[in-house]
């Protein structure tokens, strides 16, 4: 919220999703990185869209039904995020990430793929399109981890945790753990037009819940991401020559407007502005679902065949 924004501003309703969390059912495929799960929906040219931290695959569902309709939609759950569990050894930084992901396109054959990017899924797809960029067609950028704007101090109080996986599985399993982030801060922020929705939260919480492996994984995860992966593809995104664009939450609170606005004017191939959805935050898939998936579709219907 805005320092001189009125606090008691009639907010609009969410949009209602195109479908529902937890409509489909994650497939799985062992890759040398590990065991990936995945979300697949529709028929079209290929489109992969990257969650960030500390969601999953599900945060891009409410899009699916529409996105679904033009576009073979295929949502991973990062390694060590959702339900895909890296193994022993495995690099769950950016670069390791972006090695996933063309080790799943490997896996489900497929060639070239647009590029649908959030959060710190954006450090993981410029680190792909600096490693393969001649695998991807197009990209679009939408509140994304970018240049030194990481780590944030939400995700700060997450690495840190993480650093102590016993007491942090303690906290788990009583979901105290939760509560600050759910009830209080920051997710309670996240999502302008209602509450933090069970479905999601359920999802993005369930390593904490269960401890063990699938705890010390997320962990990994956590502790693995730097700004350095970020800061090292700047001379990527400022050569790269095939379409892009770039979509903000105009009232994502964590990672403002003028970060798309700078990434914008980095692109060569992309608007000169962001494209800003109204009155949604940095979750802007619960918000404005059918607002997103619309902008989305319409710049991906641009890219050439």
């Amino acid at each position: 919220m805005g320092l001189f924004e009125n606090p008691r501003w009639e907010r609009p309703a969410p949009e209602q999703p195109s479908m529902a969390i937890g409509t489909l059912p994650r497939q799985r495929v062992a890759l040398p990185c590990g065991e990936v799960t995945y979300l697949r929906h529709g028929s079209g040219p290929p489109l992969l869209l990257v969650h960030g931290v500390p969601t999953s695959a599900r945060l891009w569902e409410p899009l699916l039904g529409d996105l679904g309709r033009d576009y073979d939609c295929i949502v991973p759950d990062l390694l060590g995020l959702g339900k895909s569990r890296p193994n022993a050894g495995a690099d769950l930084s950016s670069p390791g990430q972006a090695d996933m992901l063309a080790q799943l396109l490997d896996a489900l054959g497929i060639d070239e793929t647009l590029l649908v990017l959030h959060d710190q899924g954006g450090a993981h797809g410029m680190q792909m399109m600096k490693r393969a960029g001649e695998r991807i067609r197009a990209v679009a950028f939408s509140d994304v981890v970018c240049y030194d704007n990481w780590i944030v101090p939400a995700i700060a109080v997450l690495m840190t945790l993480a650093k102590a996986p016993r007491p942090l599985g303690v906290l788990g399993r009583t979901r105290l753990a939760e509560i600050p982030f759910t009830k209080v801060w920051p997710f309670k922020q996240t999502f302008v037009r209602g509450p933090v929705p069970t479905a999601l939260a359920d999802d993005w919480f369930a390593q904490l819940r269960a401890g063990g492996p699938d705890l010390d994984a997320w962990c990994r995860y956590i502790c693995a991401q730097s700004p350095r992966y970020t800061i090292d593809a700047v001379p990527t995104l400022r050569s790269w020559t095939k379409p892009a664009f770039v979509m903000w939450a105009g009232h994502d609170i964590f990672l403002m407007p003028s970060w798309g606005a700078r990434l914008a004017a980095d692109l060569p191939t992309a608007p000169n502005d962001p494209v800003l959805l109204p009155f949604a935050g940095h979750y802007y898939h619960a918000d404005v679902p059918r607002t997103a998936a619309r902008v989305l579709g319409e710049f991906l219907s641009t890219v050439p065949d």
